[in-house]
């Protein structure tokens, strides 16, 4: 088991991906129009990524919401946040460059031709690897595929420059299974690439049958990939919280947690590189 360490509470409750840049924490929360910035000194900002305000009321707020699973570096370029996919208004995503300035791109394309493998898509993650985009799909009890989906990096880069992602090359799909408890199965909800081109990725034991509803959580994990897909080792974590998001530093993992409770503030917390 791999012991974890809670740093701090976030200004966040459903903290979702998480990227280490710049000395700072960057966060995306699956319910927020936002990018957040925390710092390691404890000063934080926001930047808006959509117009206007979310309900407030639970049920109204995930009806509307962009559900940003997916926070990525694009070396030399800037952000990438995407939605999951999982309905109409989570196709979208937006390019935070350098500058801070945000561009919206239409994901309707993308996620069009994922469904033909994937009708439940839920996009949970996504990192860039040699000359391709790798997005992380989560599977469920309803269908307990985790799989990693390999894009042509050109294709993002014609997204970027058209603001609409279209799929020239067909994906590859590698399926990824990391067991289950009973009957529920681990689903992965993150990843990120090592500096030796490995992949990797969070799960979580979340007692939920779809793409849509939330469901208990009994655990979480980390799992350590080949760049094939190939499983090379998978460890629970110590923590009860449901982690969603995962950055590496070196030998640190930075972990976040969603407690699917907006009274309750996500978790940055800390593992070791096994």
């Amino acid at each position: 088991m791999i012991a974890t360490q809670l740093i701090r509470s976030l200004d966040v409750s459903a903290a979702s991906g998480l990227v280490w840049h710049d000395r700072s924490f960057w966060v995306v929360a699956d319910d927020e129009n936002a990018l957040f910035v925390f710092g390691r000194d404890g000063d934080s900002r926001r930047i808006p990524l959509l117009p206007g305000e979310l309900p407030s009321a639970h049920a109204d707020r995930k009806a509307v919401k962009p559900d940003f699973e997916v926070l990525c570096m694009l070396p030399g370029t800037g952000l990438l946040v995407m939605g999951s996919g999982s309905r109409v208004t989570r196709m979208q995503a937006v390019l935070v460059d350098h500058n801070e300035s945000c561009f919206v791109i239409d994901t309707k394309p993308l996620c069009a031709a994922l469904t033909t493998t994937f009708p439940a898509l839920n996009l949970e993650g996504a990192t860039v690897l040699g000359d391709e985009l790798v997005l992380l799909q989560r599977g469920n009890r309803g269908d307990r595929r985790n799989a990693l989906i390999f894009l042509a990096l050109e294709d993002l880069r014609q997204a970027l420059a058209s603001r609409s992602f279209e799929v020239l090359r067909a994906p590859r799909v590698v399926v990824v299974d990391l067991g289950q408890q009973g009957e529920i199965p681990w689903s992965c909800t993150d990843l990120t690439v090592l500096a030796d081109g490995d992949l990797l990725v969070s799960a979580v034991l979340e007692d939920t049958g779809d793409a849509y509803q939330d469901g208990a959580c009994l655990g979480s994990s980390l799992a350590r990939l080949g760049a094939d897909g190939a499983l090379r080792w998978h460890q629970r974590l110590d923590t009860a919280n449901k982690i969603e998001g995962i950055a590496v530093d070196g030998a640190n993992v930075w972990l976040v947690s969603d407690a699917d409770d907006r009274n309750q503030p996500s978790q940055l917390l800390r593992a070791m590189l096994p």
